[in-house]
């Protein structure tokens, strides 16, 4: 009796390979070179002044809206935010950080900080 080879598990799972390698695709994006990826995700960054002289900074992905936003607040280090439903405008934020727009203006809330109203000031786009 001749006995054969077990399929291998590729051959066995040959429906499920093609959207492991789209996975792979999709998570290696970030290791792109940083040309690929802006042409790919477009992202457009956005200052803001606030009171006393202070400014903040967003960074988005224009083509995917549900992307993190990058916040660079007056103090302290840049801040990846998920975005958040918003009944208008749009808001983006995590358990100590809140960004909420609409049209020009921004409200930028920190844990424990009084918010921070800030106004477009300019845009790369």
């Amino acid at each position: 009796m001749t006995h054969s080879p077990a399929p291998s598990r590729l051959a066995v799972h040959g429906i499920i390979a093609p959207g492991f390698g789209a996975a792979l695709l999709l998570c290696g994006a970030p290791f792109l070179a940083p040309e690929v990826q802006a042409a790919l995700y477009p992202v457009r960054r956005i200052i803001f002044t606030c009171p006393a002289g202070q400014t903040l900074t967003v960074e988005f992905v224009t083509s995917d809206f549900s992307a993190p936003a990058t916040v660079h607040p007056p103090e302290g280090p840049a801040i990846a935010l998920p975005a958040l439903p918003s009944g208008d405008g749009f808001r983006y934020g995590d358990a100590d950080h809140d960004l909420r727009g609409r049209g020009s203006r921004v409200t930028w809330t920190e844990r424990d900080k009084p918010p921070l109203t800030c106004k477009e000031a300019h845009s790369d786009q």
